[in-house]
């Protein structure tokens, strides 16, 4: 068992790594000017932020349970696990906040779309990112004075620091959140599938510039949702579920479940985004062209010798 605390703390720093590395890509690419933010776009910009974020704050406390494992049991400090694990209950609601709204922003530009384009894409997302940051924090101020500084042998995650009404508290909500995405995304999915099907869809768009954003825009939402729920909302669902009827808990068995699964979902929506969007793709190989142009340009010919052999 303490071996798979160990794996576990180990897939959570490779993938804070790559967490900080992709999105930084993204973030770069928001601030250089190369992609608009000014509209449905400014959600991924706060995903990004909020993914990395978590990656850099989660690290100390990751450090912390690898520097300190030992192969024989774990005690770990529990003041220390308190100072270092806040950024978990505050970005995990903030990461499932912003997914419910990227599927409220798919929802109304589909079923919706004259509403949708009178939208203040800007403001509304700020509100969301406020409202999202305001429910993590409360989430976040719940855990700390939950918080039993108590000793507890063999167990490298903070739910086993927390009490049970927090747990439950926590665990139900999240609930919450994945059952409200889940829905949304087959929503979304419907919706995207008969459109699919209707083969004028595309004739109704102003030109085929139009047409092309808006099957990346669903493309992206579509790929983000089901990295959430893969990656975070159904494994959420199946642990908070399985602990509020069996009392078995995933924490004590696996160890930081909660954030492999919050980093692996980031790191997927990063991945996911720079895939499937056609304007970060088409920049890409445009760089690419020009690198290879570039280097063929500049290798120097060698010149031909001729040598008389009379």
């Amino acid at each position: 068992m303490v071996k798979i605390y160990l794996i576990t703390d180990c897939i959570c720093l490779f993938l804070a790594t790559l967490n900080i590395t992709g999105n930084s890509i993204i973030l770069r690419l928001f601030y250089s000017g190369r992609l608009d933010s000014r509209r449905n776009l400014r959600i991924i910009l706060y995903i990004a932020v909020s993914d990395i974020a978590f990656s850099v704050s989660i690290l100390p406390q990751v450090f912390y349970m690898v520097g300190n494992w030992e192969p024989s049991y774990l005690d770990y400090d529990a003041v220390v696990m308190a100072a270092s694990g806040w950024p978990l209950a505050m970005f995990l609601k903030i990461s499932l906040g912003l997914n419910v709204g990227a599927a409220i922003e798919r929802i109304v530009a589909l079923y919706f779309p004259l509403i949708y384009r009178k939208i203040d894409h800007v403001k509304c997302s700020k509100v969301l990112m406020t409202i999202c940051v305001l429910f993590g924090s409360i989430d976040t101020i719940l855990s700390i004075l939950s918080f039993r500084f108590e000793q507890r042998i063999n167990c490298s995650s903070i739910g086993c620091f927390v009490n049970n009404i927090f747990r439950t508290y926590w665990g139900a909500s999240n609930m919450v959140c994945g059952v409200i995405i889940i829905v949304m995304t087959i929503f979304v999915f419907c919706k995207v599938q008969k459109l699919s099907r209707q083969s004028g869809r595309s004739k109704s768009l102003s030109n085929a510039s139009a047409a092309q954003k808006f099957r990346q825009a669903n493309r992206t939402t579509c790929g983000a949702l089901l990295s959430c729920l893969f990656c975070l909302t159904i494994p959420s669902f199946l642990v908070s579920l399985i602990e509020t009827l069996t009392g078995f808990s995933v924490f004590e068995k696996v160890g930081a479940f909660y954030i492999a699964s919050l980093l692996s979902s980031g790191l997927m929506n990063c991945l996911i985004f720079l895939i499937l969007n056609g304007s970060v793709k088409s920049r890409v190989d445009r760089n690419v062209s020009d690198a290879i142009t570039t280097i063929a340009h500049s290798k120097p010919s060698k010149p031909t010798i001729f040598v008389d052999w009379t």
